[in-house]
């Protein structure tokens, strides 16, 4: 069997049809959240979007960055450690 199974949709001219679907248009944009990111304006969007881009890498960054900082506290005071001994142990 090909092309499509079902039959066209019936064509639905009736003014009251028509009128249920702009009220449940209306009501679906009236859901939408207030935020540049479903804004009209392209560049509005585009800052939008680059704006949540340049939150969410700074967050990532600075978790990143906390748990590199820890390690290389961690790793510095062990090689000073490891130094002092060798530092006692060296006779003159």
């Amino acid at each position: 069997m090909t092309g499509y199974q079902y039959g066209a949709p019936a064509q639905r001219n009736d003014p009251q049809y028509v009128a249920f679907l702009e009220q449940r248009i209306a009501a679906l944009e009236a859901r939408l959240p207030n935020t540049r990111v479903v804004a009209t304006s392209f560049f509005a969007r585009a800052f939008a979007i680059w704006g949540h881009y340049f939150v969410a890498q700074l967050v990532i960054g600075l978790v990143i960055g906390v748990i590199t900082m820890i390690f290389s506290l961690i790793f510095a005071g062990s090689l000073a450690a490891i130094f002092s001994s060798m530092a006692q142990n060296v006779q003159y």
